[in-house]
């Protein structure tokens, strides 16, 4: 390890540092979080219960009671007195409608769980539609849909479908005077999508300032062990003319973040889930807002993220609005927007220009396509560490070899240090004379590394993000988006975090023993760098070991191979060959300076006697 690579982790562990330190959760909440989690560690585990259709069918939820409407003028006029369930199934969910709203209540994703084994649910609060149409009335009522009692038109309390097929789920709300409004669900067995029209039938000319508004109520629940880690990357976007606009405070307290114009769509998130509500007709702008607060049962910070979207009423009797509701992942996202990925963190925003590309277009590709033959994302993981070694060879040969050559003119370089100790000017004159007469170049090295390092930034954060990594196993790893903790401590480490963790200690391990197999450390003039050059792998281990043990695993095999490659490159080398090189280029160079020194003296004594 050279004094270029040694600058290169210092530009990364640089940018790792200030990003923890900024992202990082005081002392005081770490404590916290880590008392909580073992208090629910303790907690003997239970069987989940299996769904039990015959207990939910079409049943009035006794904790439920319909919020009073007679004081919101016409809108107050009731035609259902009780709440009635409507449950649809899908490969990939698992939802409750309810008239309370008109809408979801509640949605279970199938293909995922929680940290503890419990199924993902993506609202917060499921008495009620998590959708919600809000508007002032002419009557000056500040109408909220989500408390009014819709009727089902649809009858059927279960609705199951296969592979290909759809459905549809209907709500309406009639005022006294006959006018209605429509609510009508369209859901399909293979997306995580759900088409909502919006029909008005007399009930636009109750609508005051000729605008409504559709919002998104119920902040999206916590999947991951690490709350406090989930929690910075919890937010609500907006993505209009062309930005994409994150919205994510963080002191406690209500704030909201207005945009006006012509909204694309907007969405919160959590760490791995998502969900989106994009209007087909143009929109009048849109409203972000949070709500941060202590949760006083447990201690928990509570991000109530809430979204919503203004609609102009115009001359149609309808809109349409596409939502989505599942996973942060890229196929499902590109199908619904192409510009929905983007709320996945890739990298730095400076490298976004790379990291987004080599995410989309290779990494994601290339584990879709391989991890359908291995099924094991440790191995595709592997292998891809295995192809970005065999890209980068012709480089990193290259590298080894001019570090070599960098080795065998250390002597000399030590020569000229001596000799010119007490003028560093003449000292660099003189040592980049020998590089020039050697034909060696001293950045010869340089290049391998930095490509290296948008790779390992870009893995660093694809790897913390990736609902591809997660809850994928890989030895003793349960989780490759997580740590993959071998024991925990019974106090906290800063940086570190209060957990060792496995593959970060043999990645440690593999970058001592590299630098140990490429002999630098034992060559470098400096004592100084010779000390980073062991100090380095100690301050990785602290960062990598809160982060991504898929990070830690493609690093660690990487390492190793570069090992193997050096210690291939090394014997190949025949080092008294090429010092006779170096001697014989050393050597033409100083004939070169001879003859032009022969040629200036016989210019000066043919000008002698000229004169």
């Amino acid at each position: 390890m050279d004094r270029n690579t040694v600058i290169g982790f210092l530009l990364i562990f640089g940018l790792m540092l200030a990003w923890m330190y900024v992202t990082m959760p005081s002392e005081e909440e770490l404590e916290r979080q880590r008392q909580e989690r073992q208090a629910r560690d303790t907690i003997p585990e239970q069987e989940p219960e299996e769904p039990r259709f015959e207990e939910d069918l079409a049943e009035t939820d006794p904790d439920v009671e319909p919020v009073e409407t007679r004081s919101l003028g016409v809108f107050g006029h009731e035609t259902v007195s009780d709440t009635i369930d409507t449950w649809i199934e899908t490969p990939k969910f698992r939802a409750r409608f309810t008239n309370l709203g008109g809408g979801p209540a509640s949605l279970e994703l199938k293909q995922h769980k929680r940290w503890d084994g419990g199924p993902v649910q993506l609202m917060s609060d499921t008495t009620r539609s998590a959708y919600s149409l809000e508007f002032l009335s002419t009557e000056n009522y500040n109408i909220e849909t989500d408390e009014l009692l819709f009727r089902p038109v649809s009858t059927e309390p279960v609705i199951t479908l296969d592979k290909g097929e759809t459905t549809t789920v209907q709500y309406e709300l009639e005022l006294e005077d006959g006018s209605r409004m429509i609510y009508t669900y369209t859901i399909d067995a293979d997306s995580y999508q759900i088409h909502l029209n919006v029909g008005f039938e007399g009930v636009e000319h109750y609508i005051s300032g000729r605008s409504f508004e559709l919002a998104w109520k119920p902040a999206i629940p916590p999947t991951e062990r690490d709350i406090a880690s989930e929690a910075q990357y919890t937010s609500a976007y907006s993505y209009a003319g062309g930005v994409l606009e994150e919205f994510q405070p963080s002191d406690e307290g209500y704030s909201e973040s207005i945009i006006t114009g012509d909204v694309s769509w907007v969405a919160s998130k959590s760490k791995f889930f998502t969900q989106i509500m994009k209007a087909q007709e143009n929109t009048d702008g849109a409203i972000l807002s949070a709500e941060l607060a202590i949760d006083p049962d447990n201690g928990e910070m509570i991000h109530d993220y809430n979204t919503a979207i203004r609609t102009r009423l115009s001359d149609a009797s309808s809109y349409n609005y596409q939502m989505f509701l599942g996973p942060l992942d890229y196929y499902q996202l590109r199908d619904f927007d192409g510009t929905a990925y983007d709320m996945v963190d890739t990298g730095f925003g400076f490298m976004r220009w790379f990291s987004d590309p080599f995410v989309k277009y290779i990494i994601l590709p290339f584990f879709a396509f391989v991890g359908g033959f291995t099924g094991n994302m440790g191995v595709t993981i592997i292998l891809f560490a295995i192809l970005i070694k065999i890209v980068l060879y012709p480089l990193t040969k290259k590298s080894f070899e001019s570090m070599a050559a960098m080795r065998e003119l250390q002597p000399e370089m030590e020569a000229i240090k001596e000799k010119y100790k007490d003028d560093p000017q003449k000292q660099q004159q003189a040592t980049m004379k020998l590089f020039k007469t050697a034909k060696v170049n001293p950045l010869g090295s340089c290049l391998p590394n930095l490509l290296q390092i948008p790779v390992l930034i870009t893995f660093w954060r694809f790897f913390q993000n990736a609902i591809e990594v997660r809850q994928e196993r890989f030895l003793w790893a349960e989780d490759l988006s997580a740590p993959d903790i071998l024991f925990n401590l019974p106090f906290t480490i800063p940086l570190m975090g209060d957990h060792i963790a496995g593959f970060v200690l043999l990645m440690t391990a593999s970058m001592v023993i590299q630098m140990r197999v490429s002999g630098q450390g034992n060559t470098a003039p400096n004592p100084a760098l010779k000390m980073m050059q062991y100090v380095l792998p100690v301050m990785l281990l602290f960062i990598f070991n809160r982060l991504s043990s898929g990070l830690s695993l493609y690093y660690l095999v990487y390492n190793a191979l570069s090992i193997v490659q050096q210690l291939m490159i090394n014997k190949k080398i025949d080092h008294v060959k090429m010092m006779e090189s170096v001697d014989k280029k050393k050597a033409k160079q100083l004939r070169k300076e001879q003859l032009l020194e022969n040629k200036k003296k016989k210019k000066a004594q043919a000008e002698e006697k000229e004169a």
